[in-house]
């Protein structure tokens, strides 16, 4: 007889997309393990932008601060040209526009151990730590369970949880263990050198530093304390040189001149080669990828780390509802949702990294322009990902004809005013549960019956008479409801249903194919 799981979830890899999933579940009771082969946290910078949406999903689960003292908004670019002439361009990173309304419209430089130590830091306040230095070496499930054999420095050991989370990287184990390859294509012209460095105090850190070449582009970006990341590329046909503190001082010699830059000290080095590869599907059975794990592309448009924490942000709430005795069918929605995401993104940032590669041996205006298309579009936001054909969004509510469509991100307004509330929709939204917004409508919904720490129902009209008032007349302008509109929320942000009061039992049948038998009020 097979032991029953003494966890509920396992999640492999405790890099930003392992600690969103273990931060989420833990907040909601579970009983978690991360794990993590390394011995030690990650001290390298890694990837560097976090992107306003991934902003919005830290916020939610109470790790935003850390990271927005760390970070650093509107960072512009500084061209050297061989000449000794400097040109300041503006920022790879766009802001959001207005009309996203979010509360942060800037990508953040920072390297990827601020995020972690944020992530880690509010996963040890909800209860739970990451186990470092235990490696998975083999894996089998069955109907009941996932067996998970770990093996640490002094003995190996056998864990049984209900699911398993590959969170482990672009060389998954979990991924093999569970027989999901990789499809996908290796850019082997693309390749570029990586790297943490100091150097002297002749560069000043308010810019990102760029030495156009035509033997292939320097660039230094300051990250966090008094590191900064070299990027340069190989050139076609150029022989790779292994990543040294030597080595990178002889390219930026060759590149931008003798003596120009002097690098201190390194840290972690790399040889990156572009793969933009991704499995087909993000579940097999009890055992689901999330991050580098299910997709991997190029840095172009600094989308890595967001896609992984966005993935874990996806997959939390859909595992709450499963291990609370939901239908599995709940968790095919994972899959269908963030593949078509993860398709968009290796598109995006393959497109943006050839135009980066072809221009790499350019002038500063030939740079310069692939440079600032990198940070070009809604996509790198995170704000313009939506899930409108996502069999979990309820495709009714006709009279929807303006404002965000159900599959949309739930935008942010301000100005909301009540007895015991003040401020703005995104407030009411932070938590663990669905929100319905009944829109300028006394009469009781069916929606009022459901539990608190499931659903909260909050009343919004255009006068003081509503419980909450739209006082700045911002919700009314954003979201153009009509009287007695109902809009639920998915506690991941993003919009479910927009339906007249009266229908709540077709959005009940619509999601009955998720639903544990005999719940009739819970939505999924």
């Amino acid at each position: 007889m097979t032991d029953r799981p003494s966890t509920d979830v396992i999640i492999i890899g405790a890099g930003p997309t392992g600690l969103t999933l273990a931060c989420d579940l833990t907040r909601r009771g579970f009983a978690v393990r991360i794990v993590e082969r390394d011995q030690v946290p990650n001290r390298a910078t890694r990837a560097k932008t976090i992107q306003p949406r991934s902003l919005e999903v830290l916020d939610d689960l109470g790790a935003v601060d850390h990271v927005l003292r760390h970070g650093v908004a509107k960072l512009p670019m500084r061209f050297h040209e061989a000449s000794g002439a400097v040109v300041d361009k503006p920022p790879i990173a766009i802001s959001a526009g207005d009309d996203v309304h979010t509360p942060y419209p800037d990508p953040l430089q920072i390297g990827q151990f601020h995020v972690e130590h944020a992530l880690r830091q509010r996963l040890e306040e909800l209860g739970a730590a990451v186990e470092f230095g235990t490696e998975v070496i083999g894996m089998d499930q069955d109907d009941d369970g996932v067996t998970v054999e770990l093996r640490t420095a002094d003995r190996e050991q056998t864990a049984r949880a209900r699911y398993v989370v590959g969170a482990d990287g672009g060389k998954s184990s979990t991924r093999r263990f569970a027989g999901l390859p990789l499809v996908g294509t290796t850019y082997e012209e693309q390749r570029w050198y990586l790297g943490d460095v100091t150097v002297g105090s002749e560069l000043d850190r308010d810019h990102m530093h760029i030495w156009p070449s035509d033997r292939g582009m320097l660039g230094l970006t300051p990250l966090g304390d008094e590191l900064w990341q070299f990027q340069s590329p190989l050139m076609p046909g150029e022989d790779p040189g292994v990543p040294s503190l030597e080595f990178y001082q002889q390219l930026f010699d060759q590149r931008a001149g003798a003596g120009r830059v002097v690098l201190a000290s390194a840290g972690w080095l790399s040889l990156y080669l572009v793969n933009v590869r991704m499995a087909e599907t993000f579940r097999k059975g009890r055992v689901l990828l999330a991050g580098d794990a299910a997709h991997v592309h190029s840095a172009a448009g600094g989308q890595g780390m967001n896609t992984g924490i966005q993935d874990a942000y996806n997959l939390g709430f859909k595992l709450d509802s499963i291990l609370n005795g939901a239908l599995s069918t709940l968790l095919d929605t994972y899959s269908e949702e963030r593949v078509p995401v993860a398709r968009r993104v290796l598109a995006m940032s393959t497109d943006k990294m050839a135009k980066a590669v072809a221009a790499a041996g350019g002038g500063e205006n030939e740079l310069g322009s692939a440079l600032a298309g990198i940070g070009d579009g809604k996509m790198n936001t995170g704000l313009g990902i939506h899930y409108r054909d996502s069999r979990m969004t309820y495709p009714g509510g006709s009279e929807v004809t303006a404002g965000p469509r159900p599959g949309d991100r739930a935008p942010n307004v301000t100005g909301l005013q009540g007895e015991q509330f003040h401020g703005g929709l995104f407030d009411l939204l932070r938590g663990m549960h669905y929100s319905l917004f009944v829109w300028d409508h006394s009469a009781p919904v069916i929606f009022d019956n459901a539990k608190p720490t499931h659903m909260h129902v909050h009343r919004v009209g255009p006068d003081s008479g509503s419980p909450i008032t739209d006082a700045k007349g911002e919700f009314q302008r954003v979201y153009q409801p009509y009287a007695g509109e109902l809009i639920l929320v998915r506690p991941d942000g993003y919009l479910l249903a927009r339906i007249p009061a009266g229908q709540e039992m077709d959005l009940i049948n619509h999601l009955a194919p998720f639903r544990s038998i005999g719940n009739t009020v819970r939505p999924y």
